[in-house]
This record gives C-alpha cells, sequence and structure tokens, in this order.
C-alpha cells in the first residue's frame, strides 16, 4: 500500500491529539471530539481515501484501537432520567 506510511502518521498524530484532548480533561462527547474527526477525514482525503474507508484503513495499519477510541469519545453519554 502506497498511502500507508501517510495513513500510520496520520493515526500516529490522532493517539497524540486524544491524548492532549484526555490530558485536558475533555469529556466524551465534546465538540473537539467532532473536529478532530473531519480534521482527519480531510487529512485522508488528501490522499484519496474517504470517511467510509478510514475503518479500514485503520484496520491496515493497526490502529483500530484508535479509531474506535475517537468514534467512542464523540458519542455523548446518555443520562438515565428515569
Amino acid at each position: 500500500m502506497e498511502t500507508q506510511r501517510p495513513v500510520v502518521e496520520y493515526f500516529k498524530s490522532l493517539e497524540l491529539a486524544l491524548n492532549e484532548q484526555k490530558e485536558k480533561g475533555t469529556p466524551k462527547g465534546d465538540p473537539a471530539y467532532s473536529r478532530i474527526y473531519t480534521q482527519l477525514a480531510r487529512d485522508f482525503a488528501q490522499i484519496g481515501i474517504t470517511r467510509d474507508e478510514l475503518p479500514e484503513a485503520a484496520k491496515v495499519c493497526g490502529h483500530v484501537s484508535t479509531f474506535e477510541r475517537l468514534q467512542h469519545l464523540m458519542k455523548k453519554p446518555v443520562v438515565d432520567r428515569g
């Protein structure tokens, strides 16, 4: 895969960005995570990988857990109001 090196670098940058947000105490569901995802998708688009292909790109490069971590953090926690 010719694009594998930049893909690995993008995922390493994603890991660093997620760690930085954790250190700042950014809560799950914060818009910062959506912005990170949007930037990741734009970066990947520059090398010909679409948003729909991001999970497969993560798998190929061994960064599935990093991508899943971002997806998990983007979701707002459910509040039980019962």
